[in-house]
């Protein structure tokens, strides 16, 4: 009776004791994770002290104009300008359009796969003079066939406070299509422009 008695009782202990054990454990690792985090936190602190804060960095004012010179051609989007170093001469051109004549078709209506167009170039210069001639712009669709173009005059000259302009007007197909410059027969700056009717 005394042995079971003593059993007994050494179980009733191992279950008190395992209650009190308990709240200090868990205070235990409250008390660990809290010291983890701070440290965490102080270290992360630390960091940005000794490095200091990393700028973040911002657009530029004003768009970048890409240069193009003999033999350095630049590709660029239709409506954005380019700036021309051929030595003795600098420029800026710039193309624009095509401002096709057909509208948006009726609802319901299927839509043309072709229009007349104008596109609009236009040269600049600081200094000196530079001729801007119809025969140096040409145009290709996306398979690489010219595409007829008729300019509303067949030379400009650029000079300071007075832009070369030159206006092409021709058929344009739906799809990718091609504007190019050339000086002396090379290629200085095209522009690449997607002509959609629907």
């Amino acid at each position: 009776m005394t042995h079971g008695s003593t059993s007994r009782s050494r179980a009733r202990f191992g279950r008190g004791f395992g209650r009190l054990l308990a709240p200090v454990a868990v205070a235990g690792l409250l008390l660990a994770a809290t010291g983890c985090s701070s440290s965490h936190h102080d270290s992360a602190q630390a960091t940005i002290a000794k490095l200091g804060k990393v700028p973040i960095p911002s657009a530029p004012a004003s768009p970048i104009v890409p240069t193009a010179a003999p033999g350095h051609a630049q590709l660029v989007a239709m409506g954005d300008p380019v700036q021309v170093d051929l030595g003795n001469q600098q420029a800026r051109i710039t193309a624009t359009g095509p401002d096709l004549a057909n509208a948006a078709p009726a609802q319901g209506a299927k839509p043309a796969d072709s229009s007349p167009g104008t596109v609009t170039v236009t040269l600049s210069v600081p200094a000196g003079s530079l001729p801007l001639t119809a025969d140096t712009l040409t145009a290709d669709d996306e398979l690489g066939h010219p595409i007829p173009l008729t300019a509303d005059t067949q030379a400009a000259t650029a000079a300071p406070g007075h832009d070369a302009v030159v206006h092409l007007s021709g058929t344009f197909g739906v799809g990718h299509a091609t504007l190019t410059w050339s000086s002396a027969g090379k290629p200085l700056a095209t522009w690449d422009f997607e002509v959609e009717l629907d």
